[in-house]
């Protein structure tokens, strides 16, 4: 586990967490969450949790940035979920795309 040094690494999370912003009053119970997908310093996709019981950030962000996602850096505000509820596991789709960087602050 690092901190977050790099200026991008700063970057990227601030614009995740611009993201989440977006899910006020929307996603209670669950936590506002926003997702940003970096191919170096490019943005490929983004996301946010837009309501409870709609898709997470990671898998809009992930299906915004498509084949852009193999490779690439996923910065996230939480751990991607390891479960199912009322969505499927987001942990499958960071697999799945074949992303090769998770960096989770908040």
């Amino acid at each position: 586990m690092n901190e977050l040094g790099s200026p991008l690494d700063r970057s990227m999370m601030r614009r995740a967490l611009e993201l989440a912003e977006k899910g006020v009053g929307w996603t209670s119970p669950n936590p506002m969450v926003g997702a940003v997908v970096c191919r170096g310093d490019e943005i490929v996709g983004e996301g946010y949790h837009p309501k409870v019981g709609e898709p997470h950030a990671e898998p809009i962000a992930l299906d915004q940035a498509a084949v852009a996602a193999k490779g690439a850096t996923l910065y996230v505000t939480l751990e991607p979920c390891a479960h199912h509820g009322r969505t499927p596991p987001c942990l499958n789709r960071v697999i799945e795309a074949g992303v090769s960087r998770v960096v989770i602050a908040m």
